[in-house]
């Protein structure tokens, strides 16, 4: 009897150690999807021209804090925060705790981290509008306006966890905190991005720390596996292991339930969206993007259970006042009255037409509950008035015969392109001459130094560089279209820029009379630079309180688009189809597809179909 006790325990625990072995072989589901359009470069800043490229970068760096899908902050890398006021000193300062986690080659993320993060925002050789969110710190504003060095940022680190903002005076916390919720502020590791540059044959210096996957290293739920865009399944995210989790202690699936996230950019994605729930090989369970050519009636069956939300962004087109006609305003409100917006949005489907600048989603932080669309008031013509506009142009003594100009638009993006070819034909109507530029990609070349001249090699770097952005970043357009981006869940953050001094534009320095350097903040990209306006988004900054600076925002925004420096469009919507065995996906502000608790019902059974495992 006791001999058959033994064996039967010896039994069971040879069964235990089997299913223990196939547990520890299953990491968790891979799933098909689509997430967006193709994404070449996941540098947090620059991801403010374009929502896919938001949504990629929300899940592979994680921030200081996160806003939910109603812009409300949450803490994120920060575990505790405690603002401090000594009125007898005059000092005022934020300090951050930040929780224990580690990038995805195991380095531990630190305050340093952190901390790299707003300095190479207030950088020379960085210009980004995020710059103009963060004059509360003590020096910001001096170091954006060339009168102070960047070391002098009041952001310090105090020991490997803990990160310290001092402001100018006194702040409302609950009013900076959204800030910290920014992309533009995702913690980044100074050692990668520094050596990650290469040298072209034409003498410049690319960066593709955030251009090759196996040069990224991320701090966020996903870590990127592949971004081959050619191959069929070549961009994968994998599960990032050392996110917040104790390897010796945690289950894979603690913290990051997916595996792997599977995107297929070799197929064109109508093709793609035929495969949603037919249990095929191939099945892809969620689509975050729609195809154009499947918001027709024929896949109204396939898309009734769309979610459709607002998102944080305004499809706008900037127009250069360097050069005529943009530099007067009457030409830039008659092309302004020649879209038709209400069919540009139709022809999206999943978009409105733009009355105004700031998107639907952006809160009116005055009034809980209220978005700031709620609060201000409609300024533009929805549909077109071509004859309105000839008025106008013919009242400013334009001739719209007279001038050619190009609308550049990202040509990756066919909602871009589309909208580009509507705004053509309206602006062709007016008499302009006006071509379509559709700038794309470019792959990045570099040199590979011999012993001698002649030994030198052209070698690819299986990364590349956005023509368009180039274009964008450089004021190297006539007109150009762009989502312009919310780089913080604030109206301040979306109208700020358009200010002089906010604009993050950098400065341009010159030696006067005296031999003395004078730095002038350049402007808007676009060049836009009116006094009423700098003044009202100065009084917005130092309002006393949320409500007094609401009330000067939505004024600013009245001036802005009496002035039109910026022409809306239309305010962009999320998507999202959900397969049906596919639940847990979240959303976000800036990250209207969040996959941390992503679930794929019978993902063990799907592995083995799709060959990710083999079958047991």
């Amino acid at each position: 009897m006791m001999k058959r006790i033994v064996a039967m325990v010896l039994c069971l625990v040879c069964l235990a150690l089997c299913f223990t072995a196939c547990g520890k072989d299953d990491k968790g589901a891979s799933i098909r999807m689509y997430l967006s359009e193709p994404v070449y470069d996941v540098d947090p800043l620059n991801a403010f021209d374009n929502q896919a490229t938001l949504q990629i970068v929300s899940l592979i760096f994680e921030g200081l804090f996160t806003a939910d899908e109603d812009g409300d902050v949450k803490k994120a890398l920060v575990d505790d925060y405690e603002y401090e006021v000594d009125k007898d000193l005059g000092t005022y300062k934020l300090i951050l705790t930040l929780r224990e986690t580690k990038w995805s080659d195991g380095v531990p993320v630190t305050a340093s981290d952190a901390q790299y993060a707003f300095l190479r925002l207030f950088s020379s050789a960085v210009n980004h509008p995020a710059v103009g969110m963060l004059f509360d710190i003590k020096n910001a504003r001096a170091i954006a306006a060339g009168e102070d060095s960047v070391d002098h940022l009041a952001v310090t680190v105090t020991d490997p966890q803990t990160l310290e903002i001092e402001f100018e005076k006194d702040i409302d916390v609950d009013a900076f905190l959204p800030v910290l919720t920014s992309p533009a502020l995702y913690p980044l590791r100074a050692d990668k991005i520094d050596t990650g540059k290469v040298e072209t044959p034409e003498g410049n210096i690319e960066s593709v720390w955030s251009k090759i996957g196996d040069e990224i290293v991320c701090s966020g739920p996903f870590m990127i596996n592949s971004m081959d865009y050619k191959a069929k399944d070549g961009f994968m995210l994998e599960r990032n292991g050392y996110y917040y989790r104790d390897r010796e202690k945690d289950d894979y699936d603690k913290y990051v339930r997916p595996y792997r996230i599977i995107v297929d950019y070799s197929t064109p994605a109508i093709d793609q969206l035929k495969n949603y729930n037919t249990g095929e090989v191939g099945n892809i369970y969620y689509m975050g993007y729609i195809p154009l050519a499947a918001r027709t009636d024929e896949y109204a069956d396939v898309l009734k259970k769309l979610d459709v939300t607002n998102s944080n962004s305004t499809h706008v087109y900037y127009m250069n006042q360097a050069i005529a006609p943009f530099d007067n305003a009457s030409a830039r409100k008659a092309l302004s009255l020649a879209l038709d917006r209400e069919e540009m949005a139709k022809a999206l489907v999943y978009a409105d037409a733009a009355d105004a600048l700031v998107p639907q989603s952006i809160l009116y932080r005055a009034d809980k509950g209220a978005t700031f669309r709620d609060k201000a008031e409609s300024y533009l013509q929805t549909a077109a008035n071509i004859n309105e506009a000839k008025q106008l142009l013919s009242s400013a003594g334009i001739n719209a015969s007279s001038y050619s100009f190009t609308l550049t638009v990202n040509g990756i993006s066919e909602e871009q392109v589309k909208l580009g070819e509507m705004a053509v034909a309206a602006w062709k109507a007016l008499g302009f001459k006006v071509t379509l530029n559709k700038l794309g990609i470019e792959p990045i070349i570099k040199v590979e130094k011999g012993e001698s001249e002649e030994d030198n090699k052209e070698v690819a770097t299986g990364a590349y560089k956005s023509l368009y952005r180039e274009a964008l970043q450089s004021g190297s357009f006539d007109v150009i279209g762009l989502d312009l981006v919310s780089t913080a869940p604030t109206a301040m953050s979306y109208l700020a820029p358009f200010a002089a001094a906010f604009s993050g534009n950098g400065y341009s320095a010159s030696v006067n009379g005296e031999g003395k350097t004078v730095y002038t903040i350049n402007p808007h990209v676009t060049g836009y630079n009116s006094a009423d306006y700098n003044a009202k988004i100065d009084a917005a900054q130092n309002a006393k309180n949320e409500k007094e600076r609401a009330k000067l925002l939505v004024e600013a925004e009245a001036i802005l688009m009496n002035d039109l420096p910026v022409i809306p469009v239309v305010y962009n919507k999320n998507t999202a189809l959900d397969g049906k065995k596919l639940s847990g996906v979240k959303a976000g502000f800036f990250c209207p597809h969040v996959l941390t608790d992503a679930k794929l019902s019978g993902y063990r059974k799907v592995a083995i179909r799709e060959g990710f495992v083999e079958e047991d």
